[in-house]
């Protein structure tokens, strides 16, 4: 067992082509949202570059963090194939994942100095408080 990485993934593989057989595949929402967890991952490193505040500890959390969310929508999907008019429950919840993706990656472009123009700006004022102000649009 040298290379024990390799008997992992291999695991991970396995498991999750048997997950997506058994829900008759995830769909184009839960691909979209891993998309947008890897951009998240990602811009969130940039920024902690950029900002001379990269901590191991903070991106290991929101790893975890991220493998807990794609861990809930699987189970979410399982549910929903299992009990009758449920079964697009789980593309719903992750579509409210993918905003709150959307929501971070612009957050992570505000620590990094990128200028937003206006109107995203409001359209993220308006999903960060839950609609409340969608007259600021």
């Amino acid at each position: 067992m040298e290379r024990i990485d390799l008997f992992i993934k291999g695991g991970i593989a396995v498991g999750g082509t048997l997950i997506s057989y058994l829900v008759n595949g995830f769909g184009l929402a839960f691909a979209v949202l891993l998309g947008m967890m890897i951009i998240d991952y990602a811009t969130g490193i940039l920024a902690a570059i950029v900002n001379k505040n990269l901590n191991s500890s903070i991106g290991r959390n929101g790893f975890i963090r991220k493998m807990y969310i794609i861990l809930l929508i699987g189970a979410i999907y399982l549910l929903g194939q299992a009990v009758q008019g449920l079964s697009y429950v789980g593309d719903g919840v992750t579509i409210a994942y993918i905003v709150i993706e959307f929501i971070s990656i612009t957050e992570n472009g505000g620590k990094l100095g990128v200028p937003m123009p206006t109107q995203v700006k409001k359209v993220i004022a308006v999903l960060k408080d839950g609609g409340k102000n969608d007259k600021a649009l």
